[in-house]
């Protein structure tokens, strides 16, 4: 009787601890991981120059979203998203367009081997996709093209182009 009273017991404490398990409800999914590509000509970068994601953060605020992206090589891309028109899918942002609050969509590439910051002076960042994030139910995941010009003050123009997709924030 003994064996039995404490049998059922530990049944008890095991069917209260697994249904006390918190249940997400979409079995556990995950995000796609995040990708980063561009190509960059002209500076210090020469021509062709591939820019792959090594890793990155994301801040949002009330002034707008920022993605900082450093690639394999440990050079540093930051884009600036001013929040006019908001982050959703087919929104284009203007470089050096000025919202209402201050913020300036912009965009900065930092060439890490010959220590050159190049600020951008013309282009735009289309958002393709904008979504949750099965990971977190408060998160987005944005995705998007560009298409980028910018200036080191003294040297040469160099161009940016390509995409970042699945970005947390």
């Amino acid at each position: 009787m003994k064996t039995l009273k404490t049998f059922s017991i530990l049944f008890l404490s095991v069917l209260i601890i697994s249904c006390s398990k918190k249940d997400d409800g979409d079995g556990g999914a995950e995000a796609p991981e995040a990708e980063f590509s561009a190509t960059i000509n002209g500076g210090g970068f020469g021509s062709n120059y591939s820019s792959r994601l090594g890793f990155y953060s994301s801040d949002y605020s009330d002034n707008g979203l920022t993605l900082a992206i450093t690639d394999e090589n440990t050079n540093i891309v930051r884009i600036f998203l001013n929040n006019t028109g908001g982050f959703g899918s087919g929104i284009t942002k203007i470089i050096n367009d000025v919202a209402s609050n201050g913020f300036v969509t912009s965009v900065v590439i930092r060439d890490q081997t010959n220590q050159v910051t190049y600020n951008a002076s013309e282009g735009e960042i289309n958002i393709l996709e904008n979504q949750e994030n099965p990971e977190n139910e408060d998160g987005r995941l944005i995705s998007g093209n560009f298409t980028i010009t910018a200036t080191s003050g003294s040297g040469p123009a160099i161009t940016m182009s390509g995409n970042f997709k699945n970005f947390a924030y």
